[in-house]
């Protein structure tokens, strides 16, 4: 079984998205399990080391670390090369970090580095305008899965919805799909997904402390009340409890 951190991933774990020491604490005091420090939203004066072990002071949650381009919805506007060399030098102060499928081959120093380190590696991959096809979404996480030779690799999708119908296909998906996995339908048409789709095997589902970093992002504060409510009724049939070890 996977784990971030001491965190394991054997029930649906809420991350914080943070940019702030302040952040940090508001997502724990709202009931995260996990934080999510994006670089690319960060001032541009912070040290981006010292800042992670700030937040490690601030906060007992395990990090992950990411440094999003704008092409994947980032705000990161520097160079490919300082990009990458940020985030390569930010991992050594994190628990886990997070690529892009699409910048993989550019980020193989970053993917060799989490072999090494023994950490997880979030794949992401991030689509705006469309659901994309069953069959393309499958090849999608089984690419990000198969990724760099790492062992502990955990696919992340996230797809605009523009029908109720892509929401459930996604569902469909992640219950079909190996394990651990994230899953994400972006929009207001699939906001109602980042509480659904945890209990249908999605085992990260990413929550804002002071405002929405991606379309559809519901609070911290928000998810931790609806997973609460839905996960009191779960039994020995549900998906969680009959998972095998991953």
């Amino acid at each position: 079984m996977i784990e971030i951190g001491g965190v394991v991933l054997d029930s649906p774990r809420i991350v914080g998205v943070v940019d702030s020491i302040d952040a940090a604490i508001g997502a724990e005091k709202a009931g995260a399990d996990l934080l999510e420090v994006r670089i690319d939203l960060l001032d541009r004066g912070i040290e981006v080391t010292g800042f992670l072990d700030d937040v490690r002071e601030a906060s007992s949650l395990p990090t992950i670390v990411t440094n999003r381009p704008e092409v994947e919805g980032g705000a990161f506007k520097g160079s490919e090369n300082e990009r990458i060399s940020m985030l390569y030098t930010a991992m050594g102060h994190a628990d886990a970090v997070d690529v892009e499928l699409s910048t993989a081959t550019t980020m193989n120093v970053v993917i060799q580095r989490a072999k090494e380190q023994k950490i997880p590696l979030i794949v992401s991959y991030h689509e705006f305008n469309r659901t994309p096809p069953d069959e393309e979404i499958m090849k999608i996480l089984n690419d990000a899965r198969n990724i760099g030779g790492v062992e502990k690799v955990i696919p992340k999708i996230a797809v605009m919805a523009n029908s109720l119908g892509d929401v459930l296909r996604l569902l469909r998906l992640t219950i079909e799909a190996s394990k651990p996995l994230c899953t994400i339908a972006m929009g207001e048409l699939g906001k109602h997904s980042r509480v659904i789709a945890p209990l249908y095997g999605s085992a990260l589902t990413y929550g804002h402390v002071d405002g929405a970093k991606a379309p559809g992002q519901l609070s911290v504060s928000e998810l931790k009340a609806a997973l609460d409510i839905c996960q009191g009724s779960r039994n020995e049939n549900d998906i969680w409890s009959n998972r095998k070890s991953c």
